[in-house]
């Protein structure tokens, strides 16, 4: 395709480079000529070896539903502006978002916090209850089609297979499309699909961010079908807080799922919750029978974390099917009160029975392509650049950065360097104290200091004019050398010590 650079569609779109590919077809970069805007253009390809007339139905569909496609106006989901044909074939006209998916944060950073994710699952939710309403289902929602700004908002993108409700033209040409992952059984099994379809495959991409795959991906297609057609997921890896949710939107058949106000519901409860990262106690509900069952669930979850305690929680069957909720153990008074998705369900009654309760780490383990291993801080947004792997709290009060350098191994010349470098680019700079130290066996230099930030420049993460408090740590291993670099605003450097030195401590080279 690098041939078709700079070449002009319908005469006013002009495509600039390739951005990606897939089974669909292909994604550029582009220019509107006529606005001189920047655009996405997707180029929509069709499997070699379908009949003529096929191709001719599945395109004209496709051309259609784009159209449909583009009558949407929401937030979450990318701007279709035009749909033209050239070659045979339908080119999509596309809003150009350049932030990335949720697959490539999660595949660069970990998991997404319990949180953020039910965030992005609600704003996802809400773009497909849009489409749902005008009758077009999305057929591929997977989270590589989900794009995450730095502002938090989530984009759905990709409607390219979108589809009218109720169109049997891909059943008739025997494809099935969309990522089979992420694909609902009905899909697979060529029935008859609607939107509890997408909300299935939004509940396999909800398990994704938490986890770093689908829960039915088995490395080959055919496997991964099986899987999704005979096999449960496996929840032991995810928060007990997202267990209903998930629950209710992975149902086997579609008409036992819970619907989308149902998986809102649920999801805004994990949202409210105080600081659903720390909720590690198990849970172990036992698999709900419909959408107020699974509602009672997310009311009992939210009451984990709510009032300032941490609760146990253990759900049973009851005669009538409703939970019966047993609360074993609860470090402050219980809300008097039940959150707003509690009105919906079945009320529980608690006995405490008191036990300790366990809570998550601030940190997890990351391994890099690198070589080196650390415990980076738990919700904090990552990036990799060459020879530099960051991470950024959420509120950009703190940052944490690994640098490799192969050229100068000596710890007290780096530290010199950086020295100058500081002094030329932030202000007010002073040196706190400068030390050889032992990291894990090997001599180190650190230096700790305090300065007020110029322009971003090579920090965009830091406020110009805001008082930061840094430690920089120098260290030579075979034949690299790193620096550790952990930033704070000053209002927050007491606060953060231990997690910094927990962090800081935990760097470790392969041998």
């Amino acid at each position: 395709m690098v041939s078709d650079s700079n070449r002009l569609v319908a005469k006013r779109y002009q495509l600039l480079r390739e951005l990606g590919r897939g089974g669909m077809g292909v994604v550029w970069e582009g220019r509107d000529t006529l606005l001189n805007r920047q655009i996405a253009v997707k180029e929509v390809l069709l499997p070699a070896g379908l009949p003529r007339a096929d191709q001719e139905r599945q395109l004209l569909r496709t051309a259609r539903e784009a159209r449909m496609a583009a009558r949407l106006n929401h937030p979450s989901v990318v701007a279709i502006y035009d749909v033209v044909e050239e070659d045979g074939r339908p080119w999509i006209i596309m809003e150009l978002v350049r932030y990335p998916s949720v697959e490539e944060v999660v595949a660069t950073s970990g998991a997404l916090p319990v949180r953020q994710a039910a965030d992005v699952g609600r704003q996802v939710l809400s773009a497909l209850r849009a489409a749902h309403e005008v009758g077009i289902l999305h057929r591929d929602v997977k989270p590589s089609n989900i794009l995450l700004t730095d502002d938090g908002r989530a984009v759905l993108t990709d409607f390219g297979i979108a589809t009218a409700e109720g169109d049997a033209s891909l059943t008739q040409t025997g494809m099935v499309t969309g990522s089979p992952s992420f694909l609902a059984p009905e899909r697979v099994r060529a029935a008859e699909s609607g939107p509890a379809s997408d909300l299935w495959s939004l509940g396999a991409t909800l398990y994704a961010t938490l986890v770093g795959r689908s829960p039915f991906e088995r490395g080959d297609p055919m496997a991964t079908l099986n899987a999704l057609l005979s096999e449960e997921p496996d929840y032991r890896r995810i928060p007990p807080i997202m267990h209903p949710v998930l629950q209710g939107l992975l149902r086997k058949e579609p008409h036992e799922r819970v619907n989308a106000e149902q998986a809102d519901a649920l999801l805004a409860a994990v949202v409210a919750a105080k600081q659903p990262n720390a909720d590690r106690v198990v849970v172990e509900p036992k698999p709900p029978r419909g959408g107020r069952t699974l509602l009672a669930a997310a009311a009992a979850a939210v009451l984990v974390v709510a009032g300032g305690g941490f609760a146990f929680f253990k759900f049973s069957g009851s005669a009538e099917g409703a939970p019966r909720v047993t609360q074993s153990a609860v470090t402050s008074a219980p809300p008097s009160t039940p959150p707003p998705s509690a009105k919906t369900s079945a009320t529980p009654t608690p006995t405490p029975t008191p036990t300790p309760t366990r809570v998550v780490a601030a940190v997890r383990a990351w391994k890099s392509p690198d070589g080196w291993s650390i415990m980076r801080p738990t919700g904090w947004k990552g990036a990799r650049k060459e020879a530099y792997t960051e991470w950024t709290r959420r509120d950009r009060t703190g940052h944490f950065g690994v640098q490799a350098i192969y050229v100068n191994l000596d710890p007290n010349q780096i530290i010199r360097d950086s020295q100058e470098t500081a002094g030329q680019n932030d202000q007010d700079l002073r040196t706190l104290r400068r030390r050889s130290v032992t990291h894990q066996g090997t001599k180190a230099v650190e230096w700790e200091f305090t300065y007020t930030a110029g322009p971003p420049g090579d920090a965009p993460w830091s406020t110009q004019g805001v008082k930061y408090h840094e430690v920089q740590r120098a260290v030579a291993i075979g034949d690299t050398a790193y620096i550790l670099s952990w930033t704070a605003t000053e209002a927050r450097w007491r606060q953060d010590q231990g997690l910094m030195r927990q962090v800081i401590a935990s760097f470790t080279v392969a041998a």
